[in-house]
C-alpha cells in the first residue's frame, strides 16, 4: 500500500461514511457516559467507538459489498479516510473538548455562592462576551433541566460559543501547522514508529484482495487473542444479570490482580497497581523495548521517590486537579517535557531552517509537495494564528507576562504529548501538569492580577488535561496520508469536514441533553466538580497569595537536567536500554494504571525476540491485535447491554 502515485480517497461514499461515524461518535460518546453511566468510549488516543465502528465496516459492511460486486468494496484509501474522520471526530466530545468547554463557561454564575467568593473575586473580571448569562435562568435550566413548557434558550449561548469556537478553530489550526512543519522530521528523519497507525492498517491489510475479510482476521492466533477479553467481559455481563454468579474484578478496562491497593513496598509508599489492561498489552507489544522499559522503570523509581519523601516528611503540598498526584514527580515531568520538546526542535534545526527558507524565500530546491499544507501556509498560519491567540487571551483579561509563559507552556505540552503518543504509542496518557498550574506557581499568584487569574480559570474550557486531543489525531492523519499515499487535499478536506460536523453535533447534543435531563444529573465529574474546579482553584490561590514557588521550580529544573542526562546516554551509547520518554510521565494517573500491562508487554516481547528474533515477533503479533480488538468489540457490545438492560446504572469497562 506504500507504492504508486497518490490515490483518490475522498469519494462520495467515503465522505458520507466518515461523516456518519463522526456524527455517531459525537452522540454515542456523550450518551454513554452522561445517560447510560457506562464506558468512556471516545476518550484517549485510540477511541473504542472509532475502532468498534471501523471493525464493523471491515468485517461486515465491506465483505457484504464484495459479495454483491468486487467493484463495490471500499479501497484501502477510502477506509483510511473513514478512519481519519472518525479519529478526528472522536477528539471533540466529552473530555476531548466540548465537555470541558460547555461545563466551564456555564459554571461561573450558576455555581457562585457567598461562601466560595466567586462574585467578589471573579465576576467583575469576566467579559460579558465570554460566558453565557444566567439572568434569565438559562444556566440553571441547563444544570437542572428545563421547566415544563419552556424552550431551550439557544440565544444565551450564541455569543460566547462564537468567540470560544473562533479561539478553538485558530488553536487547532496552529497545532495543525506545527504538525505539518514537524512531519518530515518525525517521519522521514527520526523515523518515529507511530505504533497506533498499525491498528487500522492491520485491520484492513489485504482488504483489496479477493478474500472477503482482511488477512489479520484469517489468522488463528488473532482469534485466540480476541477470545480472551471477549470471554472475560462476557463473564462479567453474566454477573451483571445474576449477582450470585461469580464476578471478575474489573476496574475501568483492567482486570485487577491482587489487592485493590496494589503491592506496597513499605509504610508510606504508594501501592504498585496490578491491573491487566488487554488493549494496553496489545498496543504496547507494538512499541520499542526501550520505550516500554523506560515507562515501567521510571514508574517504579517514582514510587520509591515518593515513598522516601513520605518517610522523611518532605512535601510540596497537595496536588492540583488534572496534575500528577505527587507534585515532585509532576514538576520533574514538566521539566522533562520542556527539555524533550526543546531538544527535539534543536535536533530538527536543519529541517526547520529549510521550512522557513521555503516559506519566506520560496526556495525551489525544498520540496513540500508531500505535506498537507505548503510550508508557506503552515509558517504564516502559525504566525498569524499565534497573534490571534495572544490577542484573544489578552482581551479576555490575561496580562502580557502571563501570556508570555502560559501560551508557550501550553504549546510545549501539546507538542510533547503528541510526540510521546506517536513515538511511544501510549494510548492512555496525559501531561504531568496543566499549563495554568505551571504558570501560577512559576510567577506566583501574588504577582498575577485578578483579571489574569480569572482568564486562567476560563482557559480550562479548552486548555486543560490533554487526554484525547485533536493534535494527536492530526499527527496520525499526516502519517496515514504518507503511508497510504493519499491525496493531501483529500485528507485536509476530510479533517476539516470531520471537525466542523463533530463540533456542531457535539455542542448541539450536549446542550440539548443538558436542558432535557439536567447536566447535573449526568452524575459525571465533568459537569459537577469539573465545572467548579477552575474557579475554586484560582480563588483559593487569590485568597492565599504566594510568590514564585522556588521548591517546585527546583524540581522542574531537576527534571530538565535528568532528562538531558538520559537523552545524552541514549544518543551517546547504543547499548543504553532506557528510553527517557517514560521519565516525563512516570507520575501521571494513566501510567500508574497501565504500568503493569506495559511491564508484561516488555517482558513478553523481550522473551519472544530473544528466542525467535523478528520472525517470531511478527508471527505473534496477531495474538496481541486480537487482545486489543477483542476488548474493544466486547466492551462496545457491553455498552449496548447497558443501554438495553441497565439504563442509567451502567458499567464502566473501558476508560480510566
Amino acid at each position: 500500500m506504500t507504492n504508486g502515485a497518490e490515490r483518490k480517497a475522498l469519494t462520495f461514499r467515503s465522505l458520507a461514511i466518515g461523516i456518519l461515524i463522526a456524527v455517531i461518535v459525537n452522540i454515542w460518546g456523550p450518551f454513554s457516559i452522561y445517560r447510560l453511566h457506562s464506558s468512556l468510549i471516545t476518550d484517549d488516543y485510540m477511541p473504542l467507538a472509532v475502532v468498534f465502528l471501523f471493525f464493523l465496516i471491515v468485517v461486515a459492511l465491506n465483505p457484504a459489498l464484495k459479495l454483491m460486486s468486487r467493484k463495490w468494496a471500499f479501497t484501502p484509501s477510502e477506509l483510511i479516510i473513514i478512519f481519519i474522520m472518525g479519529l478526528v471526530g472522536a477528539s471533540i466530545p466529552t473530555y476531548g473538548l466540548t465537555g470541558h468547554l460547555i461545563a466551564t463557561i456555564a459554571a461561573p454564575y450558576y455555581w457562585a455562592t457567598p461562601e466560595n467568593h466567586w462574585a467578589e473575586y471573579l465576576h467583575k473580571y469576566i467579559p460579558n462576551w465570554i460566558v453565557p448569562s444566567n439572568e434569565t435562568g438559562a444556566m440553571a435550566w441547563f444544570f437542572e433541566g428545563l421547566p415544563e413548557g419552556e424552550k431551550i434558550p439557544w440565544s444565551a449561548w450564541f455569543v460566547p460559543l462564537f468567540w470560544w469556537l473562533s479561539f478553538v478553530a485558530v488553536l487547532f489550526f496552529v497545532l495543525f501547522c506545527i504538525i505539518v512543519i514537524l512531519r518530515k522530521q518525525w517521519v522521514e528523519k527520526e523515523r518515529l514508529i507511530f505504533p497506533l497507525t498499525q491498528v487500522p492498517l492491520q485491520m484492513m491489510e489485504g482488504s483489496d484482495k479477493k478474500s472477503l475479510v482482511p488477512a489479520l482476521m484469517r489468522n488463528r492466533l488473532f482469534w485466540i487473542g480476541f477470545a480472551i477479553p471477549v470471554f472475560v467481559i462476557g463473564w462479567m455481563i453474566a454477573h451483571w444479570f445474576n449477582p450470585l454468579f461469580p464476578g471478575i474484578p474489573l476496574s475501568g478496562a483492567g482486570v485487577v490482580i491482587g489487592p485493590a491497593s496494589g503491592i506496597v513496598l513499605g509504610r508510606g509508599f504508594p501501592g504498585i497497581v496490578l491491573k491487566l489492561w488487554f488493549p494496553i498489552l496489545g498496543l504496547a507489544y507494538l512499541v520499542n523495548l526501550d520505550v516500554l522499559y523506560g515507562v515501567w522503570f521510571f514508574y517504579l523509581l517514582g514510587i520509591i521517590q515518593v515513598g522516601i519523601y513520605t518517610r522523611i516528611g518532605y512535601s510540596l503540598g497537595s496536588a492540583d486537579t488534572y496534575c500528577s498526584s505527587h507534585p515532585p514527580l509532576g514538576w520533574q515531568g514538566v521539566g522533562a517535557i520542556i527539555f524533550m520538546v526543546v531538544w527535539s526542535l534543536w535536533m530538527a534545526r536543519s529541517h526547520l531552517r529549510d521550512v522557513f527558507r521555503k516559506a519566506f524565500k520560496r526556495d525551489c530546491d525544498i520540496d513540500d509537495s508531500g505535506e498537507l499544507l505548503s510550508y508557506r501556509t503552515a509558517v504564516f498560519g502559525l504566525i498569524f494564528g499565534m497573534m490571534y491567540i495572544f490577542a484573544w487571551l489578552y482581551r479576555a483579561g490575561m496580562e502580557p507576562k502571563v501570556l508570555a509563559l502560559f501560551v508557550p507552556i501550553a504549546l510545549i505540552f501539546y507538542i510533547g504529548i503528541a510526540r510521546m503518543v506517536v513515538e511511544g504509542g501510549l494510548v492512555y496518557l496525559r501531561a504531568p501538569q496543566i499549563p495554568q498550574v505551571t504558570t501560577t506557581y512559576a510567577l506566583g499568584s501574588s504577582a498575577i492580577s485578578p483579571a489574569s487569574m480569572t482568564a486562567l480559570a476560563l482557559s480550562y474550557t479548552v486548555i486543560v488535561e490533554i487526554k484525547a486531543h485533536f493534535v494527536s489525531a492530526a499527527a496520525h492523519a499526516a502519517k496515514f496520508a504518507d503511508v497510504v499515499k493519499l491525496k493531501k487535499r483529500s485528507v485536509l478536506l476530510a479533517i476539516c469536514i470531520a471537525l466542523v460536523v463533530s463540533m456542531f453535533v457535539s455542542i448541539w447534543y450536549t446542550l440539548s441533553l443538558g436542558y432535557k435531563h439536567g447536566a447535573y444529573n449526568y452524575g459525571r465529574f465533568i459537569f459537577r466538580a469539573g465545572a467548579t474546579i477552575p474557579f475554586e482553584s484560582v480563588v483559593s490561590k487569590m485568597l492565599n497569595p504566594f510568590g514564585p514557588d522556588l521548591k517546585r521550580l527546583t524540581f522542574l529544573g531537576i527534571g530538565g537536567v535528568v532528562m538531558a542526562a538520559l537523552t545524552f546516554m541514549r544518543y551517546r551509547f547504543i547499548w543504553w536500554p532506557i528510553h527517557p520518554l517514560g521519565y516525563a510521565v512516570a507520575g501521571t494517573l494513566p501510567i500508574s494504571h497501565t504500568a503493569f500491562s506495559i511491564f508484561l508487554a516488555w517482558a513478553i516481547k523481550s522473551i519472544v525476540t530473544r528466542l525467535g528474533g523478528v520472525v517470531l515477533y511478527r508471527k505473534t503479533l496477531p495474538f496481541f491485535f486480537g487482545l486489543m480488538l477483542g476488548h474493544f468489540i466486547a466492551a462496545g457490545i457491553a455498552n449496548f447491554v447497558d443501554w438495553g438492560w441497565f439504563f442509567g446504572e451502567g458499567h464502566e469497562i473501558s476508560g480510566w
